[in-house]
């Protein structure tokens, strides 16, 4: 794709609407728990996105999230603007603050999918996101399945969790979750201080495992981990520097919430100007397939992995994910 050229059939603003969360989760990237965007704040950067997406001719995918979006006074106001304006919206969240009056209320707002982490089974879950946040993340998700409403499960695999993939599979089974999308931890080795981050041969096994469960048809995820025997249809890349941006509740803007590169603050520049305009969105749209992964089968699908996990590992986003065991390199190894 020429950088200059943008072609989308939709765009995806990840918007953090507050900082405030009532967990305190091991691998979480925030380090300030109190800021929040204030209404007459939102609302320009709703009629940002809008003008984004009306400049690009596309639809919007609006994903809502924190911090823990159910501490935002104002969320569902925001999610029945957003599809007052025919943008499809979901909510990202840690499950525990939602109760039958919360999925209601999602369901009256028309959210077109929530997505609740569970990070593992009940003991890995608790020791990265604290005590009875097992069982009220489960209590929310019985909720909103309850009203219809489609409900992901998202899992981060880490050090301590990695194993519990194929039992976490089997409860979204169970409790009638509709889809379980999962990813690695990713933090930049200088500030791993619990040492989460997965080895190589850890990653591997969750590979494996999660194969097997590809097949089965209990997990999907085409993105961060797609270099795993999958159907080729299901494999998409990273969307980094293309139909893809973050706003932070303090109103920077970055590519991606996993890729630390701030390009600006939307209260000094609009999103459209930021997304056109940013050298380092220009940089992202140039990376084309990395040299060491053109002889590979998935190549023009999967275009070197998620960026976000080159730069934690490297400093730079233009080289294959290293962890990738198809890599010439590594395979043998």
């Amino acid at each position: 794709m020429n950088m200059d050229t943008f072609n989308y059939t939709d765009f995806i603003l990840q918007w953090h609407i507050t900082h405030r969360c009532n967990l305190r989760c091991k691998h979480c990237y925030q380090e300030d728990y109190s800021t929040f965007e204030d209404f007459d704040q939102a609302l320009r950067i709703l009629d940002q996105y809008c003008e984004l997406l009306k400049a690009y001719g596309c639809s919007g995918q609006l994903n809502i999230t924190g911090g823990e979006p159910l501490t935002h006074p104002h969320l569902f106001e925001l999610l029945r603007l957003a599809r007052s304006r025919r943008i499809k919206t979901g909510v990202l969240t840690n499950g525990t603050l939602i109760g039958e009056w919360e999925a209601k209320k999602l369901k009256a707002c028309g959210v077109d999918y929530v997505q609740v982490s569970l990070d593992g089974i009940k003991k890995s879950h608790e020791a990265i996101r604290g005590p009875g946040s097992f069982d009220r993340a489960l209590s929310g998700i019985c909720a909103l399945k309850s009203k219809g409403i489609f409900t992901s499960v998202s899992f981060t695999a880490q050090r301590g969790n990695y194993k519990d993939l194929k039992k976490l599979a089997n409860l979204c089974e169970d409790i009638g979750a509709d889809k379980l999308w999962f990813d690695r931890v990713i933090i930049p080795a200088a500030e791993d201080s619990e040492n989460l981050t997965l080895s190589l041969d850890s990653f591997r096994q969750l590979c494996n495992t999660a194969a097997r469960l590809n097949r089965n048809g209990k997990v999907f995820c085409g993105r961060a981990l797609q270099f795993i025997p999958c159907k080729k249809k299901l494999i998409y890349h990273c969307s980094a520097g293309h139909n893809l941006l973050v706003v932070l509740a303090n109103g920077d803007v970055m590519p991606c919430r996993r890729l630390p590169l701030v390009i600006g603050n939307v209260k000094q520049t609009n999103l459209l100007t930021l997304h056109r305009t940013s050298p380092v969105m220009k940089n992202l749209r140039a990376v084309g397939i990395p040299e060491g992964c053109k002889q590979c089968s998935y190549a023009e699908l999967c275009r070197g992995g998620p960026k976000c996990v080159a730069y934690a590992k490297t400093g730079r986003f233009d080289i294959p994910d290293p962890d990738c065991f198809l890599l010439p390199d590594k395979k043998n190894n």
